[in-house]
């Protein structure tokens, strides 16, 4: 199955939504910091104001290629399912397209040699590579995302071995976990997890810590834990346990909902309730994830619902 070859895929509406300012973030590899350092206030807002990016794929991901194309300006495209995000809008998982140069499609699986997987779980971590094997120039190191997952095949003291689509490569040892070797799935540990990405810079469509939407961030934190749930806030909202609102408590999603074009009040908005009237978001578009109180802010008044995943 073919996997994502760079630190973060876009993975994007259609292949005629992207911009020239969107360049760095089609590049192989990968140019985020650049792009996201272009992005001004307005731009931002484009992506979702205009549905112009749907989610992020983060490296080494399985994703099943169902179409290609070629724009005007001559790149390939793929468009693509993502298993690993679960969605309403195809059951085989998330759709979207992405430059085909940002997959690798003949990858070595390092068959009898995997021992398992290691899950990122430092913010931000380095790949450095070792022996590449694909047929173009790449780049010796790697920023990978919180919660990449990668095949394993060597543990010492201080580093991982690994294999990746672009050969095989180090990770610091203190920078992941061993799959199998899950973190406690309580509200204390999405706390923790959590409030590392305060201060972070909202990005619709976001699933990295090089940025987040609301859903992508409890996506990513749930998986954390072991818990899968679906990319969007919608279809998170038809997952759980319902709760009261009076009955929240730390580890719960809280729900939010205000009205769209039309007056209709729909749900546009996820947060982890950390309790003691505290919520953990990522907040609208060109904000920080923060940590705030609800009573006496407009989300008080905008809470329509509660779901619990945790025992």
């Amino acid at each position: 199955m073919p996997r994502i070859a760079v630190s973060v895929a876009g993975l994007w509406r259609s292949p005629q939504a992207v911009r020239p300012i969107d360049d760095p973030a089609l590049a192989a590899p990968v140019q985020l910091e650049r792009w996201l350092a272009a992005l001004d206030d307005d731009t931002r807002l484009a992506l979702c104001r205009d549905k112009l990016l749907v989610s992020q794929v983060l490296f080494d991901t399985p994703v099943t290629v169902l179409e290609r194309t070629i724009d005007a300006a001559g790149r390939e495209w793929c468009r693509v399912v993502v298993p690993s995000q679960a969605s309403t809008l195809d059951p085989r998982g998330y759709p979207g397209w992405l430059p085909a140069a940002q997959l690798a499609e003949n990858v070595d699986e390092g068959e009898g040699e995997i021992e398992g997987e290691v899950v990122v779980t430092a913010p931000c971590t380095e790949l450095v590579m070792t022996s590449p094997q694909r047929g173009r120039p790449e780049a010796d190191r790697l920023a990978l995302s919180f919660m990449t997952r990668l095949r394993r095949l060597t543990v010492t003291a201080t580093r991982v071995e690994v294999m990746s689509p672009l050969g095989r490569g180090w990770l610091p040892r203190d920078s992941v976990r061993l799959a199998e070797t899950p973190q406690p799935a309580d509200a204390a540990t999405l706390a923790r997890l959590g409030q590392r990405f305060e201060g972070l810079r909202y990005l619709w469509a976001g699933n990295s810590s090089f940025g987040y939407d609301c859903s992508g961030l409890v996506h990513s934190l749930f998986a954390a834990i072991g818990i899968a749930l679906p990319r969007d806030a919608g279809d998170q909202l038809a997952s759980g346990t319902p709760v009261a609102l009076e009955a929240r408590r730390a580890g719960d999603l809280l729900y939010f909902e205000k009205p769209d074009a039309s007056g209709r009040l729909v749900v546009d908005h996820v947060g982890l309730y950390l309790g003691d009237d505290t919520l953990l978001h990522a907040p609208t578009n060109n904000a920080r994830v923060e940590r705030r109180r609800l009573s006496g802010s407009h989300y008080a008044e905008q809470l329509c619902a509660v779901r619990r995943h945790l025992d």
